[in-house]
């Protein structure tokens, strides 16, 4: 597996992961603000229903207040009527009459719409006669007064109830309005004279009191709630008679969308926006009574509140994800940092199996060759033995020994080759005692210290004699640490220092071998256990092998550091007890 592999995987996971928490955040963001306006519909349309509920009993409470107030108005015109006929009505019994039935004020007037005076009282029945005949020809009431009644300031009147706005009044009247600035009142036709009786009412206490019980005070009331914006009740001209802003009332409401209300009849909600960034949801509900339109609710709610919850449920859900986020990183990087270090394991095993497989390949091989190589180079040998023992040459005897010598001599590095061969390939037959640790390296420096003193190498050995004593193939151990110590020495041409330690770590030996010569290149470290890999001129490649060998024959495992220009550390673990 290529290094370059991880990096690549694990990015792409990590991008998987963010996008799937993205999608996740971005669809509960979607999920949560839906469900918040579901419930702000809710309350809206329960509010509407509320508030329709309450309108229409506050209509139909103040059409029936008003109707009795205008018959009870009529009724005092009736009886200021009789009194006048009666000739009981002058100036200070109308004002006591007003002050009684707390009227704002009594007009008479005639049919030119002109203050009608009563006369003074009749002080005879024939005066009482007389005067009946000037006034309409007769000496009763008329059966019917020659005017009408008109009624002015209904503000609730119900569309299939109540008397029309325009009586019959003489022209002179309704070109005067005279009715005009006073807020509620009747005229009728007076039986008395030949006018018109205005009564006007005094209608501030009723005012109050719609203000106590009616729409106005519950529509006030709900202002006052943080998420309600504003609450309006229109009449069927779209007229404001009723707003949570009292700044408001009695204006014109503009909204086209009132026509479409109006015009289909359904309610209506959309979502408006307001001056200064904010949002409102907004429901426009037509009041119906009785098949017919009273008129219109509008009814805003802030959509502050629901968007501050959305918001903070949307930093939930974006730190959750980031959690997520960074979890789900630090688990990958762990999962992948242990996949890779296990397959890493893997390729080692791997290449160590395919190396023992080289090995055993190569060791049958060395078996073959060197049983067919030994006899001939033992054939030589005895030919040469003889050849300098029975014969001597007539001249250059010295060249001729010389020459005998240097085949001798090439027949033994021969047989040495074949000798290692047969190492490599024969199974390793054990010897194992009790040996001193710290006495074997002692030994082993000893018998390099020839050689390490003629290449200027000082030797140390850093072991302590308390180290516990170890079952292990005296002859075999000493060849392994021969064989490194030589390359160690080896490894330092122009002379350096050699250190040979042991230490017991857990259940196991620790024997190290450290020098500091010209070190291994990087790249070649992998490989210099392999047999016959040499980057000497005139080596075998067979050192190290045979020297792992031995180590793992025992149980244990030969690594090595190195550092081009800085030396190299070869270190044997092998367990203490086998």
């Amino acid at each position: 597996m290529k290094k370059v592999l991880l990096p690549r995987h694990f990015l792409a996971s990590v991008f998987l992961l963010l996008a799937l928490v993205s999608v996740y955040a971005f669809s509960e963001s979607r999920r949560l603000y839906g469900e918040l306006m579901q419930q702000t519909e809710a309350k809206g349309r329960a509010l509407a229903e509320t508030i329709e509920t309450g309108a229409k009993n506050a209509i139909l409470g103040n059409s029936l207040l008003e109707e009795q107030i205008g018959q009870r108005l009529l009724d005092n015109a009736r009886l200021i009527d009789q009194l006048v006929f009666a000739g009981a009505a002058d100036r200070d019994s109308l004002k006591r009459i007003s002050a009684m039935n707390r009227l704002e004020k009594v007009e008479l007037l005639d049919a030119q719409g002109q203050p009608w005076e009563p006369p003074p009282p009749p002080k005879t029945p024939a005066e009482m006669r007389a005067r009946m005949l000037e006034a309409h020809g007769e000496e009763h009431f008329p059966p019917h007064p020659p005017f009408g009644m008109f009624m002015w300031g209904r503000r609730w009147q119900l569309p299939s109830r109540g008397e029309e706005k325009d009586g019959k009044l003489p022209s002179q009247l309704k070109e005067k309005k005279f009715w005009e600035g006073s807020l509620f009142g009747v005229a009728v036709g007076a039986q008395s004279f030949p006018g018109v009786i205005a009564v006007h009412a005094d209608a501030g206490y009723i005012l109050n009191f719609k203000n106590e019980i009616g729409v106005e005070r519950q529509i006030e009331e709900l202002g006052r709630q943080s998420d309600i914006d504003y609450v309006a009740l229109l009449d069927g001209s779209f007229k404001i008679i009723a707003h949570t802003n009292r700044a408001l009332l009695n204006q014109q409401d503009t909204d086209p969308l009132l026509l479409k209300v109006r015009s289909d009849g359904v309610n209506l909600d959309h979502i408006v926006a307001r001056e200064g960034g904010k949002r409102d949801y907004e429901i426009v509900k037509p009041i119906r009574f009785d098949g017919s339109t009273l008129g219109f609710l509008k009814i805003g709610l802030s959509l502050g509140p629901v968007e501050s919850a959305w918001r903070n449920s949307l930093v939930s859900v974006f730190v959750l994800g980031l959690t997520i986020v960074a979890v789900g990183i630090l688990g990958m990087a762990v999962i992948f940092y242990n996949q890779h270090s296990n397959l890493r394991q893997v390729k080692t095993l791997e290449a160590e199996v395919a190396l023992r497989e080289r090995l055993s390949a190569l060791g049958h091989l060395a078996a073959t060759v060197a049983h067919e190589v030994r006899n001939p180079l033992n054939a030589i040998s005895m030919g040469l033995q003889r050849l300098k023992g029975e014969f001597r040459p007539t001249t250059d005897e010295q060249e001729y020994a010389h020459f005998i010598e240097l085949m001798r001599g090439e027949v033994a590095r021969l047989n040495s080759i074949v000798e290692e061969f047969l190492s490599l390939a024969r199974p390793l037959e054990f010897k194992t005692e009790e040996i001193s640790i710290d006495e074997l390296l002692h030994e082993v420096a000893t018998l390099v210290g020839g050689d390490a003193a003629s290449g200027k190498v000082e030797i140390e050995v850093a072991a302590s004699p308390d180290l516990p004593r170890g079952r292990l193939d005296r002859n075999y151990i000493k060849q392994a640490l021969l064989n490194l110590i030589l390359n160690a020495i080896q490894a330092m041409p122009d002379g350096g220092k050699l250190v040979l330690e042991a230490k017991a770590v857990g259940g196991n030996f620790i024997i190290a071998v450290t020098d500091t010569g010209t070190g291994i290149p990087e790249e070649l470290l992998p490989r210099i256990f392999e047999p016959y890999f040499t980057t000497k001129g005139r080596g075998s490649g067979l050192g190290l092998a045979i020297a792992r060998r031995i180590v793992e024959a025992h149980g244990g495992k030969l690594t090595a550091e190195s550092e081009a220009g800085r030396g190299s550390r070869f270190e044997i673990a092998v367990p203490i007890a086998r």
